[in-house]
């Protein structure tokens, strides 16, 4: 089937004059979790991942993915005939190195509302680019948008008014004109939150920023009349989701800021270039909603207790269990609704449930149709997290669940080493997830063993579990993100791993808080604080591998678990959290 719905498009292709067509998996304001509506990646390669770019050609077809998904994507694409370019291999150019080798005679078009500005204009300089929807009406059943009403998150939960928040952005706007494209900041903004996107508690919508007025282009009729009232007390004018882009070229005579990694094309298309003066700079709410406030904070640190609590009953229930008798999807099932019955209100994710092999695949999923019996042998790795109103949550464990090789065991503790040598490490102020990353990935480097993907991402309040800018890795992404310096108040993750194709996977993940150490003669020095509270599995450490120094962070740590957790739990859950807690 997907076979055919490629070569349909690839007639679309040839019917237009066009070479290439270029497709990714965002939609309209570039995000990484869409509503069905928008993956049309899948309905074209039967790619099933968050990250990919397609390029289709006239004849041929190739999809684009990173570390996480090579394995993948083999899997789900070369059947269906699209050659698969494995980024970060020797050799494997990107979609804009590859359309640059066709030259400026190659006609490349893409969707211009799903599609940056600064990747587009990339394009431009190498080839004739086209700006035209290709697909829309060649897919068949597809699936609606969300019109679930918006909802409003009290300041309890935010810490800040959303009066108190546009007053502070305008400040320092002074009287420029402000673009913003970013589903999470805007919900951020305005304390607003919606179904609209999958795992990411936002709604649909455009935001202008003026002097004096906040214009909000959405569905109008998914606001109650009390939070119509509330939002036009603070400023805020609502109108239709279709009337952005003809409201941007009524824009004259104006200096505005938007951020081009983060704006559509379409956006920059639309908007008059010659009478207005445009600044691509990242949004400045990005960077408020990135560092936590003290209220958001304090809920962060109550969010995981009760995480932990959910997840603490899903080790609980895996190790009174045979495992022969369970699948992967039944694991993950029972995860997802562990945490939904005790306090979260939605998963931050699709829980990634992935035993032996299955999970040097980083982010397989697995489905009911599709997933791996379990055994009393081996280990499963879990990555899973929750939405609380108090926050959200991400976190990786890998455990035993029965024999295991002395390969295994030395891998694990390599990597538990690892991530404990970026969460307890001292800095000063001033440095960047690119500075910090080489923490994370000495002792396993000193192995002669990688990881494809960053070490840690930033966390959003109930917002999107990848928030930009915190982000530690050593390579260079566009957004140059790892260069931001780390505050106090930002959460990132924190979680090395080895994957071993066709063997195994082993992730370990903490979410961590920066914040303030001492000060000096040599400045301002920062620290993190581990918010995750789950303990990690004692039977797969191999203390050959660990010094005393670190038997004595894990130590220290599982007795904070402990003391922490106590409170909430009976009496068998406290018996077995001290079992899995005791020192080695």
């Amino acid at each position: 089937m997907i076979k055919t719905r490629l070569k349909v498009l690839k007639n679309r292709i040839n019917d237009e004059g066009i070479d290439y067509y270029y497709l990714n998996t965002s939609d309209d304001h570039l995000s990484e979790y869409v509503p069905e509506y928008f993956r049309t990646i899948a309905y074209f390669s039967g790619f099933t991942g968050s990250a990919a770019s397609l390029i289709v050609g006239r004849e041929e077809a190739w999809i684009f993915v990173d570390g996480r998904y090579h394995v993948q994507a083999d899997r789900e694409c070369l059947p269906n005939g699209v050659h698969v370019v494995k980024l970060g291999t020797k050799d494997a150019p990107d979609p804009i190195a590859f359309l640059a080798e066709k030259g400026k005679d190659a006609v490349v078009a893409l969707d211009g509302t799903r599609t940056s500005i600064r990747f587009a204009k990339k394009i431009v300089r190498n080839n004739t680019l086209i700006s035209r929807d290709l697909y829309s009406d060649l897919i068949k059943d597809r699936s609606p948008l969300c019109e679930d009403p918006v909802r409003e998150l009290e300041e309890r939960y935010t810490g800040l008014s959303r009066k108190k928040k546009i007053e502070m952005i305008r400040y320092c706007l002074e009287d420029k004109v402000h673009i913003v494209g970013n589903l999470e900041s805007i919900a951020y903004l305005l304390n607003l939150r919606g179904n609209d996107v999958i795992y990411t508690p936002a709604f649909r919508a455009f935001m202008v920023f003026y002097e004096r007025e906040v214009y909000l282009f959405c569905d109008l009729k998914r606001f109650s009349p009390e939070i119509l009232e509330k939002l036009y007390d603070d400023g805020v004018i609502l109108r239709p989701y279709d009337s952005y882009y003809p409201f941007l070229k009524g824009i004259k005579g104006k200096q505005i800021v938007l951020d081009e990694n983060k704006v559509n094309y379409q956006t920059w298309l639309d908007l008059d270039r010659r009478h207005n003066r445009l600044y691509d700079m990242p949004s400045l709410i990005e960077k408020m909603k990135a560092v936590k406030n003290p209220v958001e904070q304090r809920n962060f640190i109550q969010a995981h207790i009760y995480d932990a609590v959910a997840v603490l009953r899903f080790l609980m229930w895996l190790d009174s269990i045979d495992k022969s008798t369970v699948s992967e999807y039944d694991a993950k099932n029972k995860i997802d609704s562990l945490r939904l019955e005790y306090r979260a209100m939605d998963l931050s994710f699709s829980s990634i449930v992935a035993y032996n092999e299955n999970a040097a695949l980083m982010h397989y999923a697995p489905t009911k149709e599709k997933c791996s019996m379990l055994d009393n042998k081996g280990i499963l790795l879990f990555d899973t997290g929750g939405h609380y109103p108090e926050g959200t949550t991400d976190i990786t464990r890998t455990v035993a669940l029965g024999e295991v090789d002395d390969e295994v065991k030395k891998y694990f503790t390599l990597v538990l080493r690892s991530m404990f040598n970026l969460s307890e490490a001292k800095f000063l102020k001033g440095m960047s997830g690119k500075q910090l990353d080489i923490l994370a990935r000495k002792d396993l480097w000193a192995e002669g063993i990688d990881y494809r993907c960053g070490t840690g991402h930033g966390v959003g309040y109930v917002l999107s579990v990848h928030e930009g800018p915190p982000n530690i890795r050593w390579g260079s992404t566009d957004a140059k993100t790892e260069e931001v310096p780390l505050v106090p108040g930002m959460i990132v993750s924190d979680e090395p791993g080895v994957y071993i194709e066709g063997k195994f996977g082993i992730r370990c993940e903490n979410l961590i808080l920066c914040e303030k150490d001492i000060e000096n003669e040599y400045g301002q020095f920062l620290r993190f604080r581990t918010l995750t509270l789950v303990p990690f599995d004692l039977r797969l450490i191999d203390r050959r591998y660990l010094d005393d120094k670190t038997v004595s962070i894990i130590n220290t740590y599982h007795r904070r678990i402990y003391d922490t957790l106590l409170p909430y739990l009976n009496a068998e859950e406290a018996q077995y959290l001290r079992k899995v807690t005791r020192e080695i």
